[in-house]
Order: C-alpha cells, then structure tokens, then sequence
C-alpha cells in the first residue's frame, strides 16, 4: 500500500507538532522549512487536520498550529483509515466486471488493507517520537528556532 502525498505530509505536521515542548504553537512555513517541503500542500494539510480535530489553528499575529490531543491519543492507524479511506485499493464497484461478486482479490486486498491499519494503529505519535525520530525532529525544530533567531537579529543593508 502507498500513502498518498497528503497522508504523508499530515504525519509529518502531527510528527512535529507533537515534538514541539509543552505543546507549543508553531507555524506551517516552520513545519515546511524543517521538511523542506511546499507550504501550499502543508497549508491544505493542515486545513484537513483541523477540521479532522487532530489540530488547532488560530489566525493572526500570534497563530499558528498545534495538536488538539495528546499525542499519546492520536493513533497512526486512524489517521491513515481516516485520510486514506478504507476498501480503496482496487476500483470493483467502477464498470461491468465479469468477476464482481464471484472474485476473491478484492476480498484478499480489503483483509490486508485492515491488517495494515491494525498494524499502524498499535502505535501512536508518543511512540513514534519517544524513539530515535523525536530526538531528530526536536533538534530540528531547536536548530530552525536559532537560525530564525539569528535571522531576527542581523542588520538589514
């Protein structure tokens, strides 16, 4: 199974906001900077998890986003089944097929999709990032917080 591109960045930003202290506010041009990837897409993405209630966002000067939940609550799984929909792999219900209803693939396909989703959701972001991948993302974060800094503190021309 292959995520999309959407699903892909919506770990990503719940990743990193899940690394951020205290569950701190930050911005989606912070989140796109660390992985290096477009603030339009994260942008869309983020919109989709506010509205999916896996994040706050708040406009303005002091906005930004932030997880909703714990991150010991939010489960790779659902996240995935959520975004991804289930009994999506094959497109049987599309056009005449000589094999609807008699076919076992799309049977065989369905049962590995849920194990898959089973599988993801024994972990959550706390388990993700209690590991090796919290330490990088949060001396990632660290690191774009000083070069922002630095950038804030050098004279102009």
């Amino acid at each position: 199974m292959r995520l999309s591109l959407y699903t892909d960045l919506s770990l990503r930003l719940l990743l990193h906001l899940g690394a951020m202290e205290g569950g701190a506010w930050t911005t989606t041009p912070a989140v796109a900077r660390t992985f290096g990837v477009s603030l339009n897409h994260l942008q869309k993405v983020a919109r989709g998890l506010t509205g999916a209630g896996y994040i706050e966002a708040r406009q303005g000067r002091a906005g930004g986003v932030r997880l909703a939940r714990p991150a010991q609550d939010v489960r790779l799984g659902a996240v995935v089944a959520e975004l991804e929909g289930l009994g999506c792999l094959v497109e049987c219900g599309r056009g005449p097929c000589p094999l609807a209803g008699r076919c076992l693939l799309k049977h065989a396909l369905d049962a590995a999709e849920r194990s898959f989703v089973r599988e993801l959701d024994r972990y959550t972001l706390a388990d993700i990032l209690a590991g090796p991948t919290g330490a990088i993302l949060r001396a990632l974060i660290r690191s774009d917080a000083e070069r922002a800094q630095d950038d804030l503190a050098e004279p102009g021309p």
